[in-house]
């Protein structure tokens, strides 16, 4: 018997998704449609690529290819622009999915067998909807930015393949590897595989490392030794609580106080020292946050008070630091993050590059920290923090007239909010990111309020959760309220770059209370500070309306038809979630005064 001829080649599977459900809703326009892709995107575009068609199954086929690379740029052009068609379609989306691999083939003059075509087909059923599935051995043949694209999804049982297969996917950009919350079985690892000492590493925690330093006694007699002792030890014991930093262990620093030896051994990234200065019954306290490596000053602060109770001063002391150390050490951070090699950035650093962007509160800066984050979701798609910030990124497409589609939006947003509180990860920042999403989408602020005042639970000198608590506040009928909790934010961050966000909510909770022109003078401080921030102009308009002060209003409406042309009354109803009926008539009764268009 002649043996058969072989041939190592390249097979793509593409098999659309949700084929049945489509037919049985529109038989004839379901294939209608199927044609025009095949004529158009498939048919028309393969030979470019030297491929051709080796089997059709009715909603998919196999196609080969000569090389890998071939495979990949068709299969990723091919989705792309099945993504541009959906767009442009207002029939029901038509999704494929596709997976390439190596595959052994017998051949015959016009088709090719085989088990391989076999696995191809449960690769591809495996595949995210619109994306690609590879294994290792198409994903080694790749280099630069075709393999950099694909993200891993670990070792996965595919149906009647006996073995696990280590896979990587791609979707296109703005959409998200899958999660997929694989079973035991299902993310086999080496280690599970029973091969000895290739189990893998726990992941690296990329949060930095802070040591506070003993402060020092300088009184003349000395007499502040205590006083120093308890503002280190209430320091540390207050940002013990921050999720988002590392605290160093005393007996580190009591066997090596140098930081740069601590920076170079342990890894040890900014520094707080301090001192105690008495003079008759006052004290005064200064403290510096320091990074580690090169000894650059990054803040300063100082506070002061009496003897007469100590315990309260060295709170007071631990909180104004704890508060300071926010923003200045993320500040740091994103600092740090821009500097990096592209290659190296992980989760943690995208979405630190992501936050001046999302702050920006500008469209193509948010455009910018979504696609940031959707980088970081594709290496670590359970990240808490890339999950609640694009949450609320999206929140801010929605109110700030910035989406193209509200409802897709809004629907997403609320999704990948609770997504990130399923993470349950004790990060008050994350419930911050959460509630932030769920005040701004819903008139309902009781769930928004859970997270924020979980975030307080976990960190109370969180000057961000201490603003949200205040909008939260303004938008439940306790605008008096919520006017504290702004002031105690900025008391508590005064330098913080999102300091103007805190002016917006004062100037919110003096609408809600009727005192229009001093809510027209908060706005106003908002955009002294952050003069990118164009949607203010809409709170501006409607309290300066309201206020009589007509040539200020009429002024931020043209501010806000420059930015954008056409706006309406009409969007804006749309595009503001947490109003009630009443405020919501108010706060269009201002802007329709202002001179901004019904319809």
């Amino acid at each position: 018997m002649a043996r058969p001829r072989r041939r190592l080649t390249v097979i793509a599977a593409l098999d659309m998704v949700g084929y049945s459900e489509l037919v049985q809703r529109d038989e004839l326009g379901t294939l209608r449609e199927m044609r025009a892709i095949y004529k158009t995107l498939v048919r028309a575009t393969l030979p470019k690529f030297s491929a051709q068609i080796i089997k059709m199954m009715g909603d998919g086929g196999l196609v080969e290819f000569p090389s890998v690379l071939d495979a990949v740029e068709w299969c990723m052009g091919f989705q792309l622009a099945m993504a541009e068609h959906n767009a442009a379609s207002d029939r029901p989306q038509i999704e494929v999915r596709a997976a390439i691999v190596l595959a052994d083939v017998i051949l015959s003059d016009h088709d090719r067998f085989g088990a391989a075509l076999g696995f191809a087909m449960r690769l591809q059923a495996a595949a995210p909807p619109g994306g690609i599935a590879i294994t290792h051995s198409v994903r080694w043949q790749l280099l630069g930015e075709p393999a950099s694209a694909f993200k891993p999804v670990g070792f996965l049982m595919l149906r009647s393949v006996p073995y696990p297969v280590e896979a990587w996917f791609w979707v296109p950009p703005g959409r998200t590897v899958p999660d997929i919350q694989p079973t035991q079985n299902q993310m086999l690892t080496p280690g599970v595989l029973a091969l000895p000492g290739l189990a893998a590493e726990p992941p690296e925690d990329q949060r930095p490392l802070v040591a506070i330093l003993p402060f020092g006694d300088l009184s003349s007699d000395k007499s502040c030794a205590s006083i120093a002792d308890g503002v280190a030890e209430e320091t540390t014991a207050t940002l013990a609580h921050v999720r988002s930093i590392r605290l160093i262990g005393r007996h580190s620093l009591a066997a090596s106080p140098d930081i740069r030896a601590l920076a170079r051994d342990l890894g040890l990234r900014y520094a707080v020292e301090g001192s105690v200065r008495r003079a008759g019954n006052r004290i005064r306290i200064t403290a510096q946050l320091i990074e580690a490596e090169t000894g650059t000053h990054l803040w300063s602060g100082r506070m002061e008070g009496t003897v007469d109770d100590p315990f309260a001063l060295q709170d007071e002391v631990a909180t104004s630091i704890a508060g300071a150390l926010h923003p200045a050490i993320r500040t740091a951070e994103i600092d740090r993050a821009r500097r990096k090699n592209t290659d190296a950035l992980r989760a943690h650093d995208l979405v630190l590059k992501a936050m001046p962007h999302f702050w920006a509160h500008r469209r193509e800066d948010n455009a910018t920290a979504i696609r940031l984050l959707d980088e970081a979701l594709a290496t670590d798609p359970r990240s808490g923090q890339a999950l609640g910030l694009k949450a609320w990124c999206l929140s801010q497409e929605v109110t700030y007239l910035w989406s193209d589609d509200v409802e897709r939006d809004k629907r997403l947003a609320l999704a990948l909010a609770q997504k990130a509180a399923e993470t349950a990860e004790p990060d008050a920042l994350v419930h911050v990111m959460i509630g932030a999403t769920l005040s701004i989408l819903n008139v309902d602020q009781s769930q928004a309020r859970v997270h924020i005042d979980r975030a307080l639970a976990l960190d109370p000198t969180l000057a961000w959760a201490w603003t949200r608590l205040g909008f939260i506040q303004a938008y439940s009928g306790q605008p008096r309220e919520g006017l504290a909790s702004l002031r105690r934010a900025i008391l508590l961050s005064p330098d913080d770059p999102v300091r103007f966000n805190a002016y917006a909510g004062m100037a919110t909770c003096l609408f809600m209370l009727g005192d229009y022109a001093e809510a027209a003078r908060e706005a106003r401080q908002a955009l002294d500070a952050r003069p990118g921030m164009i949607w203010a102009n809409r709170l501006l308009a409607t309290s300066a309306a309201l206020a009589g002060d007509m040539p200020l209003a009429r002024t931020a409406v043209a501010r806000l038809l420059q930015e954008r042309p056409g706006m309406t009354l009409a969007e804006v109803r749309q595009a503001v979630h947490n109003l009630g009926d009443a405020d919501m008539e108010r706060y269009l009764e201002g802007l329709r005064i202002a001179g901004l268009p019904e319809a």
